[in-house]
């Protein structure tokens, strides 16, 4: 059974994320447009975070968001191919990211899967 309360928690953590690493795109150097790639890491983090709040998977906390983190990232770089000169990058932060996202959730503010 999944909670919502879970599922409310990692959503704005992944929406919080996605706020920071659009700001960071814009003031690091994204080249123009910048829009497009803003707002799909927005939308990208924000709906990691509702997948990882809603998924059931029994594993160990790390593991679970280090797995969704890996398979958003893979999606993602492939997504910014010749928009970015280092779309691996993408793919290790997604990875962090979704790390960060389930630790923050359970460990912190003490919602487990």
């Amino acid at each position: 059974m999944v909670k919502t309360s879970r599922i409310v928690t990692t959503t704005l953590i992944g929406l919080v994320f996605g706020i920071i690493f659009m700001v960071l795109e814009r003031y690091v150097g994204i080249p123009d447009p910048f829009w497009p790639v803003g707002t799909a890491t927005l939308l990208f983090l924000t709906l990691m975070g509702v997948v990882i709040g809603a998924s059931s998977l029994r594993m160990n906390w790390a593991a679970h968001g280090s797995f969704w983190g890996a398979l958003f990232g893979v999606f993602f770089a492939v997504s910014v191919v010749g928009v970015v000169p280092y779309p691996s990058l993408n793919f290790v932060g997604s990875l962090i990211v979704g790390f960060l996202i389930e630790t923050l959730a359970t460990k912190v503010f003490k919602q487990p899967q």
